[in-house]
This record gives structure tokens, sequence and C-alpha cells, in this order.
């Protein structure tokens, strides 16, 4: 059994919308991350954030990456998050949905994705 942890409906602050007027102030974005915890067991035994993920420091983690950078498209943030996590966190895979308020004839968009880990390139001599 594959055990996970969730942070749901983070607040993110970012300058993110196709046109400019739409970027020119930050927008509140709602993100969705669920991640495997490295080492349940261990981390159940000994009560010690060395087998799990802090998952505090992962929702500080995305807010300052949302805030880094303008961006035009939802996915764009999405991979820009992933990327920032697997930078962070030895994780092999982190889904994000993240919900985006800007149509009024809805209560949101969304877009969901799975994320994997790259593999390091191995080098060659």
């Amino acid at each position: 059994m594959t055990s996970s942890l969730s942070i749901v409906d983070l607040e993110l602050l970012c300058h993110i919308g196709v046109p400019p007027e739409e970027r020119a102030k930050p927008q509140k974005i709602l993100c969705t991350a669920v991640f495997p915890v490295p080492d349940f067991k261990k981390a159940a035994q000994n009560d010690s954030l060395e087998h799990t993920v802090n998952y505090y420091d992962l929702s500080q983690l995305l807010q300052q990456t949302a805030r880094q950078k303008e961006r035009k498209l939802i996915e764009t943030l999405a991979a820009d998050l992933a990327q920032s996590t697997f930078a962070a966190f030895p994780i092999p895979w982190v889904d994000l949905e993240l919900k985006k308020f800007i149509l009024p004839e809805t209560r949101h968009i969304s877009f969901q994705a799975r994320f994997l880990r790259p593999k390091s390139k191995s080098r060659r001599r």
C-alpha cells in the first residue's frame, strides 16, 4: 500500500493569465498537492520527520515558487511547482491540482497532473 500526504487548497498568490491586465494584480490560486510518504513505517515507529515530508516546508516552498515570476498559463505554474518540489524533496512523484477563479460563470477552473521525478542523467565515460 502506498501512503501519501495531502496539502489541500493551499492559497498561492501569483501574477498569472494570458492578457497583461489579468497579470497586473496577484490572483489567488488554490493548490492541492498529494505526495508519497518516503518511509511510512519508519516515520510512524520513530515519530520523526526524517522519514517523511515536512509538509510545512513544502507549503512554504509552493507559495514562494508561485510568487517568483509572472506566468501566462496555469500549466506552467504547475510545472514550476513540481520542479521546485523535486529539487527540495526526495519523492518520486507529486500530484498537483490548481484551481483558478477567473470565469464568472463557474466556481473555478482547474488543472490536474501527476508529475514524475525526472530521471537523473548518468555520465558516460
